[in-house]
């Protein structure tokens, strides 16, 4: 089963999901991390913008398509909307969703402000609070979109603690 962890940069999926991964015993990859290593090369900059989306989410599908078949439960933590090339929000197709086949969806969210902080901190000056605004609110909808058109459970969680994440988790992979 794979359980997608989405949400803007810097609302804490990695930081949440690989030790929650750990502790569930149970893998955890970012989506990017998985298309680095599919396509053996990284096609976007440290301010987000995606140049090449459709051949990354081929990489992404190719690549947990492996990993469950190998029967792994797999923590993948990704977007359903991207920064596209010209910095406007980039919607990934159902299909791609589809494709991954994954099994519910935690979408995790938290005040802007803190966002915007933890991407400077990150060295990543590029973005504007308008334009994360809008980012996340495309993210949150077509989160939505996605698990409703695909049936898939979708839970929605704003700055959780570890162990509200790990709860979360475990409803999902232990149903």
């Amino acid at each position: 089963m794979i359980v997608f962890v989405a949400g803007i940069h810097g609302v804490g999926k990695t930081y949440l999901g690989a030790p929650a991964a750990k502790h569930l015993g149970i893998r955890h990859a970012t989506a990017s991390q998985l298309i680095r290593e599919e396509r053996g090369l990284q096609t976007w900059g440290e301010d987000k913008r995606v140049a090449a989306i459709d051949a990354n989410q081929i990489a992404l599908i190719a690549a947990t398509t492996r990993l469950r078949t190998s029967g792994q439960r797999l923590l993948l933590d990704g977007h359903f909307v991207l920064r596209g090339a010209d910095g406007s929000p980039s919607e990934l197709d159902i299909q791609v969703f589809r494709d991954l086949q994954i099994g519910a969806v935690l979408l995790l969210a938290t005040d802007i402000h803190v966002v915007l902080d933890r991407l400077r901190e990150r060295g990543d000056q590029s973005w504007s609070e308008p334009e994360l605004r809008l980012l996340a609110e495309y993210e949150d909808a077509h989160a939505r979109r996605v698990a409703a058109e695909l049936d898939l459970p979708l839970k929605h969680m704003i700055s959780p603690t570890r162990e509200e994440f790990v709860s979360a988790l475990q409803s999902f992979f232990y149903r």
